[in-house]
């Protein structure tokens, strides 16, 4: 269980580091968003255990406002789907600050399980894009 974490945040980074060399311009984007946010939420977080934490709150909203933008700029859908789990992570510990009868550790699931939900959406956008590319060079191999 104290590793955990560590193979969450590896995970992360391998699922990133192959967006960056298998992805597009939005996929590219967007990995370097979630594993610039992933990164920072440890460093700017207070640290309590209960209560909202207001850094990382701000971070997450602003980096749903940057999936919104990405999935509105370029319109792929596992961009509008990584949007509105992040608009969750965002709602989440606002949830968990309304109704003080959330146990922390139900917090913490619901982060964990969001957080699986955006790598695999990831592991998706980069199926997509590979696919993508495949089917176009194919075309172009014909034509």
């Amino acid at each position: 269980m104290v590793l955990f974490p560590y193979v969450g945040y590896l995970t992360a980074a391998l699922i990133c580091c192959l967006a960056f060399w298998k992805g597009d311009r939005p996929l590219r984007l967007a990995a370097a968003v979630l594993i610039a946010a992933w990164a920072l939420s440890p460093l700017i977080t207070e640290g309590h255990r209960h209560g909202l934490d207001y850094p990382v709150t701000i971070l997450d909203t602003n980096v749903a406002l940057i999936f919104v933008w990405i999935s509105m700029r370029w319109r792929r859908i596992w961009c509008g789907v990584l949007a509105a789990l992040t608009i969750i992570v965002v709602v989440i510990p606002l949830v968990a600050e309304v109704d003080r009868g959330i146990h922390i550790y139900n917090h913490w699931l619901a982060n964990t399980i969001v957080s699986a939900l955006q790598l695999a959406v990831m592991l998706a956008g980069i199926w997509l894009t590979v696919r993508a590319r495949r089917r176009a060079d194919e075309g172009a191999a014909r034509a």
